[in-house]
């Protein structure tokens, strides 16, 4: 059955779908059938999740009617043992066929059971139809045996690959999670699978919601994934706030011979029917996270393990981006990407994303707190380790004792480097130790965390000696002033191991960036900084059936081809961009070069700071204020510029601006702090919702590009109807990481027309910010705003080729203040006209 791009009519879209909504499937589709990347563009407001999901999800079922013809066409039959060879293979060929038959019996059987539980649901809570569970099976395992010694914490033997010493049975070491889950393979059913990823939880359940309005949620077997943290159901586990407290709470909870109980959510092997109950109940519906936590806790099974096990038979897998991004967390979920396809949506910030997750630091007091729990440990087993643990433990102090004497320069010598991974490891003078060699003994070793789990258990040891002294002083009447508690000790093992596995990168795609603090009074400290975000993307390309990245704002689009994709042929990646829902006359976009006073508008490096500049800027949003009705949102290029305009506005100086624009418009500003984000915004649409209609006042919110309030964040109807844009929110160039990637850039990228790859890259990075930003005020078809940008640069072709389409294509060019203020002023009359 050839796979062909559909008529619209058939793509199950739960409402009578645009023409650019239609395009959008039709190009997916087309996409998915020739096995290519696309890179989707589809402003925010014209339905980009519902196209995602549709375009997707009917490829996915034609694909599995094709798949099925096939197996159809070549029924198994059974053939005599006798035969010569060529008849011996197709006779594996047909039993293959039977093994297909087999896998399709399990699914019947599944979808039985889930549709079981689907009739349950409808009429009954979920605890109700659990009647069958044996819910204490856990309570009568029998008690671990425990060592006094606490035999938890010692290294299994370890002998090193590679070394001729054993076989490989001998160099396996025992992982904490072995049986955490069903070893029935069976559950996998080799069929092609969807991951689709964003960057927070909250757009994953957004993402659910809006595939629960499709036909396809019918029956659709989905399951969301996250960590630990978003899914831990033991009250022991979640008391931590770090992530890695939490995840070496809960392995330890798996560990036997160690004082503590098994995890009662953990089922074991062979309590299959836990599992499969937990699996058959996720599957009946299409879940978010917070649903399968709730599943968790009626059914006593563990929701993070039991979604990897869900994993297995799903279509639909729900993550966010890192559980994709970075391959040790793929191995460690048991993603297999080969074969299948990936969603990324918001893949605006894909290449900053990739090169944050694998920039990691470590600073000089992790290091020193490392050795020393090193020693103790040592202390503690040196006589009772085996194989070739101490030699590598010794290597790790040795390389650990190097990093700290690096930040441990005299003042003199305090001038920051930034080096290629090969020069840092002879600077260190460790570069004969193999580095490969040592990620793989910590990986199978454990050794990060049986170390962070004796210094835990020797803390507990002291704190009760402490409360036995008080005790003791009590009764004796002495009582002396109360220590206060030391703060949790930090795994910092698992830090210097996350530091010490970057040093096997190849040597062209990071730098080591050595900093020995400075006047802010940070820390001295290192920071592997990754700068080809395509080799760690690599392995994701080379897996997948397709790769689809999506957003609303994705130009400059030629930063993914170069970055991401650079040795993919051009005619093997689909580029789609479209307009938006809204007629051409719901939006106003205006690039303005001059101010009210005529002071030209340029905000480069040297005129930032001009108060006379700033005050043009300033009279600029107090007269625009007076012909925008509600709300307007006005974005600067950082926090620190911000504050340096918000003073001179309140001086007399600076000719009182905030006090004149308080009269027309309530000021809020982004907060630094993400916890107030939200206050802030809830504040912002409360103010202009209690504003009557007659009136032409509002509020005005002050934000910084690349902020909390930059993304992800809807100014719709009155919350948007003006987006002031100052200036070109450039990066410092006197940031080393910064200029790093920049030369980089240079190294391996090719110049276009006469501007260098890492100017290219450099601009790119900017506009990224400017169009993320002013895609926050369309939100739907009868939407309307104005898009006013204030910087004389807006007016190049250059500067207008790089903004969004929908915008870029019909902004106006106002060379004169008045022109503007005229413009916009017409353009709100119309609209309270209509």
């Amino acid at each position: 059955m050839p796979e062909s791009p559909k008529t619209p009519s058939l793509f199950g879209f739960p409402y009578n779908a645009y023409s650019i909504q239609n395009d959008f499937m039709r190009s997916l589709y087309s996409t998915l059938s020739e096995s290519k990347i696309g890179i989707f563009e589809s402003p925010t407001g014209t339905g980009k999740s519902l196209s995602l999901i549709c375009g997707s999800m009917s490829w996915l079922n034609d694909h599995d009617i094709a798949t099925s013809i096939t197996t159809k066409d070549n029924p198994p039959s059974e053939l005599p043992d006798d035969e010569p060879d060529w008849v011996k293979a197709y006779q594996g060929d047909q039993s293959k066929n039977k093994k297909e038959l087999l896998k399709k019996e399990l699914k019947l059987k599944i979808q039985s059971r889930i549709e079981l539980i689907r009739k349950h649901e409808n009429g009954n809570s979920i605890l109700q139809s659990l009647s069958r569970i044996d819910r204490p099976a856990w309570k009568r395992e029998k008690k671990n045996e425990v060592s006094s010694d606490n035999d938890g914490f010692l290294l299994n033997e370890y002998i090193s690959d590679n070394d001729g010493d054993g076989d490989d049975k001998s160099k396996t070491i025992n992982y904490s999670n072995a049986d955490d889950a069903d070893a029935d393979a069976d559950d996998e059913f080799d069929e092609v699978k969807i991951y689709y990823t964003s960057r927070t939880h909250s757009q994953l359940s957004q993402f659910v919601y809006e595939v629960n309005k499709t036909q396809y949620a019918n029956n659709l077997w989905s399951v969301p994934l996250g960590s630990r943290k978003n899914l831990c159901i033991n009250k022991n586990v979640r008391k931590y706030s770090n992530m890695n407290r939490i995840n070496e709470a809960c392995q330890d909870l798996q560990k036997k011979n160690t004082e503590k109980k098994r995890c009662p959510y953990l089922p074991t092997m062979n309590e299959k029917e836990r599992w499969h109950d937990f699996r058959d109940h996720t599957l009946a519906r299409v879940r978010d996270i917070e649903d399968i936590v709730k599943i968790g806790e009626s059914l006593s099974v563990c929701p993070y393990y039991g979604s990897r096990q869900v994993a297995k038979p799903a279509r639909l897998i729900v993550l966010p981006y890192q559980h994709i991004l970075h391959a040790s967390t793929r191995e460690s979920l048991g993603i297999s990407l080969k074969g299948n396809i990936v969603i990324v949506d918001e893949a605006h910030n894909l290449i900053e994303t990739i090169s944050s997750i694998h920039t990691v630091s470590l600073t000089l007091y992790q290091s020193r707190t490392a050795l020393s729990q090193l020693g103790m440990y040592m202390a503690r087993y040196k006589e009772r380790l085996l194989g070739k643990n101490i030699g590598y433990i010794k290597q790790i102090a040795v390389i650990i004792k190097a990093l700290i004497q690096i930040l441990n320069h005299s003042a003199k010598e305090k001038k920051d480097q930034i080096l290629g991974v090969n020069e840092f490891l002879h600077m260190l003078s460790i570069d004969h130790f193999n580095m490969f060699k040592l990620e793989k003994y910590l990986k199978e070793s454990d050794l990060a965390r049986k170390l962070n789990g004796f210094i835990e258990m020797e803390q507990q040891k002291k704190e009760k000696e402490d409360k036995k002294q008080l005790s003791r002083q009590h009764q004796k009447g002495k009582i002396e002033n109360e220590q206060p508690k030391p703060p949790a000790t930090m795994p910092n093992l698992t830090q210097v191991q996350t530091f010490i596995m970057t040093l096997t990168n190849p040597d062209k795609d990071g730098r080591v960036f050595i900093s020995w603090g400075g006047s802010d009074k940070s820390e001295p400290h290192l920071k592997y900084m990754l700068l080809n975000p395509a080799e760690v993307f690599r392995p994701i390309v080379e897996e997948c059936r397709s790769i689809i990245l999506a957003g609303g704002t994705m130009e400059p689009i030629s930063d993914f081809t170069k970055h991401l994709f650079p040795d993919i042929p051009d005619s093997h990646i689909n580029k789609f961009s479209c307009g938006h829902i809204i007629p051409f006359q719901n939006l106003l976009t205006l690039n303005i070069d001059e101010g009210p006073s005529g002071k030209s508008l340029l905000f480069n490096y040297e005129n930032r700071q001009d108060n006379g500049l700033i005050d043009e800027v300033g009279k600029i949003i107090v007269n625009l204020c007076n012909v925008i009705p509600d709300g307007v949102v006005c974005f600067f290029s950082s926090f620190s510029y911000l504050e340096t305009v918000f003073k001179r506005w309140s001086s007399t100086d600076g000719g009182h601006i905030l006090e004149r624009l308080a009269k027309k418009k309530k000021i809020f500003k982004e907060p630094r702090e993400s916890n107030m984000v939200d206050a802030t915004l809830r504040d912002y649409s409360l103010h202009i919702d209690s504003i009557k209609v007659t009136s032409n006042t509002g509020a005005i919110l002050f934000c910084v590009v690349n902020g909390k309030m930059s993304e992800g964040i809807n100014f719709s109807d009155k919350l948007g109807r003006g987006v002031i844009m100052v200036g070109l929110p450039f990066a410092n160039r006197g940031s080393i990481e910064l200029n790093e990637k920049i030369k980089y850039a240079n190294e391996h990228g090719v110049n276009i027309m006469g501007t260098s790859a890492g100017n290219e890259y450099y601009e790119n990075l900017c506009m990224r910010g400017v169009n993320q930003s002013i895609g926050r005020a369309i939100r739907h078809k009868d939407d309307y705003s104005t898009i006013v940008l204030l910087d004389k640069r807006y007016s190049t072709a250059k500067i207008q080729g790089k903004l969004p389409s929908w915008i870029g294509d019909h902004s106006e060019h106002c060379e004169k203040f008045g022109k503007a203020v005229g413009k916009v002023g017409s353009f709100f009359r119309q609209h309270r006209r209509a």
